[in-house]
């Protein structure tokens, strides 16, 4: 197998065809700037403003977190972080909406334990998701690299690198053949002559990385934006949504939306250290796209938008389950 795009998409396809005893290359031109390195990696079981359940979160999220452990044991990194979310009520009718669909979210949810300190927060009702996690896409990512070896390779890949036949897929320019060659490049996939037809509607998010005194937090924290720690002193702010801007760049607009809510959110002084930016590979309907192209040898897995750490090993785990059968 070819896996184009070594981002969380594609690193976690690879694991999946390694853990079902397929061979694989994995293909990425190694870009500083990702959708996956700058993602946040929260897994959230109660999401948005109206306050949903995420999507078939009972099956994913177990699968997410006995996956990540077993990488963690293989690589012996630590980038997966059972890590409780706070959500901040801020109006009467975000209470009102969560009295009437509390009920149904069940042992996901709980009163806040301990309550949120009043001295860093001017709004301090709300509740807890104690089985929420976090994943260190970076340093899964690196991982992962490190564990393949000479199995990933850093390259790119364009259209006319790809010669496809009855047997397989080869890359002549690389020297690689596979059964399939599957295409793992997030909002790249645009640009893509095979896979630009996908029904992107991606939306580019920008994230801050601060320094805040006297702030010892060790939940994320949501109130419409989230606030989460790295474990390194630092927390990490976001994020913005743009619908337009499809470019890399961190802007000045954002930077001041991100400030304004900050500031709404703790009662704290902060430094920022750091500002970053990228496209979420989002597909029409937000969910992911996964397959063969046309019965071809050639396929993607994309569009794991937001939720990607959630999503990843679920789906990945089905496509190389179809891809050995």
């Amino acid at each position: 197998m070819i896996v184009v795009g070594a981002g969380l998409a594609g690193t976690t396809l690879a694991w999946q065809l390694r853990r079902s005893g397929q061979s694989f290359a994995l293909v990425d031109k190694a870009e500083a700037v990702t959708s996956s390195r700058v993602a946040a990696g929260l897994m959230t079981p109660i999401t948005g403003k109206r306050l949903t359940k995420t999507w078939r979160h009972d099956d994913l999220f177990p699968t997410a977190v006995a996956f990540y452990r077993d990488v963690e044991s293989a690589t012996g990194a630590s980038f997966f972080h059972p890590r409780p979310i706070v959500r901040i009520l801020k109006n009467d009718r975000e209470h009102a909406n969560y009295s009437k669909r509390r009920a149904e979210f069940g042992a996901l949810v709980r009163e806040l334990d301990p309550p949120l300190n009043s001295a860093w927060f001017p709004t301090t009702d709300g509740f807890e998701m104690p089985t929420a996690a976090q994943l260190d896409v970076p340093k899964y990512l690196d991982a992962s690299r490190a564990f393949f070896g000479g199995q990933f390779l850093e390259a790119d890949v364009s259209t006319e690198d790809v010669t496809m036949s009855a047997e397989g897929v080869t890359l002549p320019r690389l020297d690689l053949r596979g059964d399939y060659l599957i295409f793992c490049q997030g909002f790249a996939a645009s640009r893509n002559p095979l896979t630009s037809d996908l029904p992107f509607r991606a939306a580019k998010g920008e994230i801050l990385t601060v320094r805040i005194d006297d702030f010892d937090e060790r939940r994320t924290v949501n109130n419409g934006h989230w606030l989460t720690p790295t474990g390194t002193g630092l927390w990490r702010f976001g994020a913005t949504y743009s619908w337009s801007d499809f470019s890399n760049t961190p802007t000045a607009e954002a930077r001041v939306e991100l400030l304004v809510a900050l500031q709404e959110m703790i009662n704290r002084p902060f430094e920022i250290v750091d500002q970053s930016a990228a496209v979420r590979p989002i597909l029409a309907g937000q969910k992911p796209w996964i397959g063969l192209l046309d019965g071809s040898r050639v396929g993607v897995f994309n569009g794991l938008g937001s939720k990607g750490s959630l999503m990843a090993p679920h789906f990945a785990g089905k496509l190389a389950a179809r891809l050995a059968d």
